[in-house]
């Protein structure tokens, strides 16, 4: 007898159902109503997580709906089956990671569990799909390669020979203050402030954000720009080498009228995040940090990564003061392990500036 000839004989024999939810696919399609928007509506919009995490959910549903749809089943009501399918759809066709499918999952789940604790929806709380085809199929291959370990003797060494004045204050920048490549084309003129008399005199728009609140030798990024992802606004301070090159790097920049803090080689006007990765990063830093078969390439990203090693690692800095200057949400969104004092935890700049600037690695530029 067969596993599932012996799955169905004893449902017979207990008068249940292996596919308890096919029953309702119909009338959820009467209905018109998309389970998932209502989960969105109700659940997923009073979750503190950053715009980018959200986003990802929708693209799971989208997906998982287009691939409902090729086995002709309302996407809310599974069973196990579908769920495999599911997992062999995003490893094969989507070519995606066992830790993407996992994520992926997950976030398909959540879903799913809104529905079983909602009552008005049909979903038996003892009858899961994606937690039974999960629990089936071998999802541990090998993780993400990690990023190579580089000294700061070595990264000093490639930082002095970026001999582009943009390109050396793009790398400075984001090695020194952790921003994403979307954050750095965000910058404007604006939102930076330099102490020095050419460039304020040149740019008669620095430091004029709101966000700067007259501050000095700062920049500002906005969490309501496209890009940006973070879900607070921040300060972050620059430290006297940042600024040195920042300096050179305004000083010959095209004056267009453009509001950008930088800008694209060829147009002139805002630069793009697949510039920064391939004309910025990849150009100074490969062939020596492309892809090996144990690490991965050293990419625009990589400034993130040493900027919060060094910070959590080397100078063993205070978590939330690290998550402060990253952009990440302060004090998580789960109230349990912790307790809910994580929920009142609060950072800001003058939290941060005084040991920023005391304790920042220098280039030796």
């Amino acid at each position: 007898m067969s596993d599932n000839d012996a799955r169905q004989e004893l449902a017979d024999a207990f008068g249940r159902e292996l596919d308890p939810l096919e029953q309702y696919a119909t009338t959820f399609e009467e209905t018109g109503i998309d389970p998932f928007e209502v989960y969105v509506e109700e659940r997923l919009s009073t979750k503190d997580i950053s715009d980018s995490a959200v986003g990802e959910y929708h693209r799971t549903f989208r997906e998982w709906k287009k691939h409902m749809s090729t086995v002709d089943r309302h996407p809310a009501c599974p069973n196990e089956g579908h769920i495999k399918g599911f997992i062999d759809y995003l490893r094969g066709e989507r070519g995606n990671a066992d830790g993407t499918v996992k994520n992926r999952l997950m976030y398909l789940n959540s879903a799913y569990e809104y529905w079983q604790d909602d009552a008005a929806f049909p979903h038996p709380t003892d009858y899961n799909p994606i937690k039974l085809a999960k629990d089936t199929v071998n999802l541990n291959g090998d993780g993400p390669k990690e990023p190579p370990r580089v000294t700061l003797e070595e990264l000093q060494d490639v930082v002095s020979g970026i001999t582009h004045l943009r390109d050396l204050a793009i790398v400075t920048l984001q090695l020194k203050l952790g921003l994403r490549a979307t954050e750095v084309c965000n910058i404007k003129l604006s939102e930076i402030h330099i102490q020095n008399s050419d460039v304020l005199d040149h740019y008669d728009d620095m430091g004029s954000a709101r966000g700067l609140q007259g501050r000095t030798n700062a920049l500002y990024i906005p969490h309501d720009r496209e890009g940006n992802k973070s879900r607070r606004p921040r300060l972050l301070p620059l430290d006297d080498e940042l600024r040195a090159v920042l300096v050179r790097y305004l000083l010959i920049r095209p004056d267009n009228g453009e509001p950008w803090l930088f800008l694209s080689k060829n147009t002139r006007n805002q630069l793009r995040k697949k510039a920064i990765n391939k004309d910025v990063w990849k150009a100074n830093f490969h062939p020596e940090y492309a892809e090996t078969e144990d690490n991965r390439a050293i990419t625009s990203h990589f400034g993130r990564h040493y900027f919060t090693t060094y910070w959590r690692v080397k100078e063993d800095l205070n978590q939330e003061l690290v998550k402060y200057m990253r952009g990440d949400t302060v004090g998580g969104s789960q109230l349990s392990d912790q307790g809910a004092i994580r929920h009142y935890l609060h950072t800001y700049y003058e939290d941060i500036e005084e040991a920023y600037r005391e304790r920042i690695f220098k280039l030796n530029l």
